[in-house]
């Protein structure tokens, strides 16, 4: 029976599906169906792209080079890693004062201003803007000393595309030299105020160095010399004011021998003679000696005794002695004076080692604050050249390589989705053809008749073209 049915192998074999074996009788059935859908496809996509604006995207191109100048010449006080830097310039650029900026400034989505919130106005601008390595130069050798990027944005109209791509290539350069001034300045005050810090430092232990030589005058190091020489000085006069005075004493002895005694004796030459041994007594004795007592109660009778008598005048052996009494106790006085002051100079140049190693701690402290001052001066300086040379762009230079222009093109073509819109129709009145093949099946082979029901076919029609 198989053999009677030759449209079986016309037909594509019985294991295969029926729109399969028959796709145009398959249209030819559910046309009604799909002819429909596919117009309302068509003209869906039709008044789709009749209404879709035209996207439009201009670029703008960016070089990116590193210091031109030798760090041996002029050494940079800003980090030098272009990879961060340049991450830093567009997270600078994308902020969201200047993305309100930019969308104030060129009146963009004027549609959507009243409708939708600002902020997504602003996350629109970043997402239409794209700021990257520029295709070209990223498939080509990378130099180390140079990057390329490009600035894009898209939108609908050409000339406003490209004055806000130029707007944002026009940002960057001026970040650039924006930013590192300001962390060249940043460092430079920085480096100042170490330097006032060291320099406060320095001036208060100077300070304290001319405290300690004013406190210890006489006892430094560099009046050692000098006090040496003054101490041999003081212990010759010693010499000699001892020596003086032994001869005083002795020509004092010999005029007292030669002066009256007894009782009826002048009360003056008396009196002067006691009181030269009173001075005498006092000069190695003290007060409450007993000597020195009595000679006070003999000389206060003897001045009792002679009460109403005048003193006489003329060189006699006992203004002698007074005289050469006065001599020795003014001869005496200097050698206290002389062996206080030997005794007093002693002590400062015993305790001039001890002085020596203070100074020389506060002189070694001193040391290290200069040099800190004069290493932070050396850096200010550096800083400030630094920060001249930020402020030129003599640095890592940032400059505009190719200003975006007005696109003539749009980004993509109308028929383009068009042509989208029409496969889709298309496919979508197929997949509703299939959909009612599989639901509502067409038997068109006697294999397909038999095996819909139990009776077998006992002959068939050929087809008729």
């Amino acid at each position: 029976m198989s053999a009677a049915h030759p449209e079986d192998g016309e037909l594509g074999g019985p294991g295969l599906p029926v729109f399969v074996r028959d796709p145009l009788g398959a249209l030819r059935r559910r046309w009604v169906w799909a002819l429909p859908i596919l117009l309302l496809g068509l003209l869906a996509s039709g008044l789709l792209v009749a209404r879709m604006q035209p996207t439009f995207v201009a670029t703008a191109t960016v070089l990116i080079r590193s210091q031109q100048i030798p760090e041996s010449f002029v050494r940079s006080t800003v980090e030098e890693d272009p990879l961060r830097r340049i991450d830093e310039m567009v997270g600078q650029v994308l902020t969201q004062e200047r993305m309100g900026r930019l969308l104030d400034q060129y009146a963009l989505y004027p549609g959507q201003v009243d409708a939708v919130p600002r902020s997504e106005l602003i996350a629109r601008v970043r997402s239409d803007l794209e700021i990257a390595p520029d295709p070209g130069y990223a498939r080509a050798p990378r130099a180390e000393s140079a990057r390329i990027f490009s600035v894009s944005f898209r939108y609908p109209e050409p000339a406003t595309a490209a004055r806000v791509a130029n707007e944002v290539a026009g940002l960057l350069p001026a970040e650039s030299v924006r930013s590192r001034t300001r962390k060249a300045r940043l460092t430079a005050e920085f480096l100042k105020r170490e330097l006032d810090k060291a320099d406060a430092e320095l001036r208060e232990q100077n300070a304290r160095i001319t405290r300690f030589k004013e406190r210890y005058r006489g006892e430094l190091p560099g009046e050692l010399q000098a006090n040496l020489g003054k101490l041999e000085r003081l212990q010759a006069q010693r010499q000699s004011l001892a020596l003086q005075i032994a001869e005083s004493a002795n020509r004092m002895a010999s005029l007292a021998a030669q002066a009256p005694t007894g009782s009826g004796a002048d009360p003056d030459v008396r009196l002067q003679e006691l009181r030269a041994r009173l001075a005498a007594e006092r000069a190695v004795r003290t007060e409450r000696h007993p000597d020195v007592v009595a000679l006070r109660d003999e000389i206060r009778a003897v001045e009792a005794e002679r009460s109403g008598r005048s003193a006489g005048d003329g060189s006699t052996p006992a203004t002698l002695v007074a005289a050469e009494q006065g001599t020795l106790h003014e001869l005496r006085s200097q050698l206290r004076a002389t062996e206080a002051e030997l005794a007093d100079l002693d002590s400062r140049v015993g305790r001039t080692p001890a002085r020596q190693e203070a100074l020389a701690a506060l002189d070694e402290k001193a040391s290290v604050l200069r040099e800190t001052y004069l290493e932070f001066l050396r850096k200010v300086q550096e800083a400030e050249l630094a920060e001249n040379l930020e402020a030129t762009q003599s640095g890592e230079r940032v400059s505009v390589l190719s200003w975006a222009t007005p696109p003539t093109r749009p980004e993509r073509a109308r028929w383009k989705y068009l042509l989208v819109g029409i496969v889709a129709s298309a496919g979508l009145a197929g997949a509703l053809v299939l959909v009612l093949e599989a639901f509502d099946p067409v038997l068109l082979t006697a294999v397909q008749m038999e095996a819909a029901g139990d009776l077998p076919v006992l002959g068939s029609v050929p087809r008729i073209a």
